[in-house]
């Protein structure tokens, strides 16, 4: 395990430093941040201090190597570290990402082992029907239609707030997020389980009196798991590197909010800093998704050492 692993690290170095320098010439390439840091009008001489101040006068290599040392500066409007507001949105978005999964795990292998248990019935179209307009619906719309209801109408739920800390702010956003990746691991769920149903093992089972609810989560759903885990860890790194819509529309100060507003108003060190968190989010997870797989099949594992 311990080579698996160690093999899945070295995979993951050259991935993180080809994001960073991907990110790096894009942001050489959209332009002087200056333009939008000086007042109209300003002369050259005050231009050049603050690329000085800024630290931007300098060669892009050194500016790079910062960049990989992991020294991510300040942001140049807000004046703060830049690991600390990146720090701040990740505090608000792993607790969105994570309550969404939540919902969105338990939801959808419920519903997909429903369906699968009873395919064809009203259950499974019930479920099929639901799943079709979860994936259908747009964040936003959903996150707003929530709002509506459950904030303006029936007044359950306080109205977002951009600096509110409270967990009952997150609910509706939680909701939006983990409703809509139900859909997804609710139909991979179906789809997988059912294809394992007809698989040899399960027929021999079956054949000697096994019931089809054990023989259902007993047997299928134990090796339907690799596929359902790869969405889950896909679904959760997504989520953990920021849902904008959602974050917009609830008024959440999560990762997804500050990469817009640094984007909007070229704040190159907070864009890097949140390229570089995304990065190691996206590698973590990933690793975690295929040290998952040798856990549940082991032929994974002896396949790689």
């Amino acid at each position: 395990m311990a080579t698996f692993i160690f093999r899945r690290l070295l995979q993951a170095v050259p991935v993180v430093l080809g994001i960073v320098l991907i990110c790096f010439v894009l942001l050489k390439a959209s332009g002087d941040p200056t333009h939008m840091l000086v007042r109209q009008g300003a002369s050259a001489e005050e231009r050049l201090m603050v690329r000085e101040r800024l630290g931007l006068n300098k060669p892009w290599y050194s500016q790079l190597g910062r960049y990989l040392m992991l020294d991510l500066g300040r942001s140049y409007r807000q004046e703060r570290p830049v690991l600390d507001i990146v720090l701040d949105g990740a505090a608000v978005t792993a607790r969105l990402a994570l309550g969404a999964m939540i919902v969105a795990v338990a939801l959808g292998l419920l519903s997909g082992i429903f369906s699968a248990y009873r395919p064809h019935s009203p259950i499974d179209y019930a479920c099929a029907a639901g799943a079709s307009i979860g994936i259908s619906v747009p964040a936003f719309f959903l996150a707003m239609l929530l709002i509506l209801i459950f904030s303006v109408k029936l007044q359950w739920l306080p109205l977002p707030a951009p600096e509110a800390g409270k967990l009952a702010y997150l609910v509706i956003p939680v909701l939006t997020l983990g409703m809509l990746s139900t859909a997804l691991i609710a139909r991979l769920t179906r789809g997988c389980l059912l294809e394992e149903m007809t698989q040899d093992y399960v027929r021999t089972g079956r054949a000697k009196g096994l019931q089809d609810l054990k023989a259902l989560t007993g047997h299928a759903f134990p090796n339907a798991l690799v596929p359902i885990t790869t969405v889950i860890g896909n679904n959760l790194a997504g989520l953990l590197t920021g849902a904008v819509l959602t974050e917009t529309a609830c008024a959440l100060p999560g990762l997804g909010r500050m990469i817009f507003e640094a984007i909007s108003q070229r704040d190159h060190p907070v864009i890097m800093g949140g390229c570089l968190f995304f990065a190691l989010i996206f590698v973590a997870v990933n690793l975690g998704v295929d040290i998952l797989y040798a856990l549940l099949d082991p032929r994974i594992r002896y396949g790689h050492e």
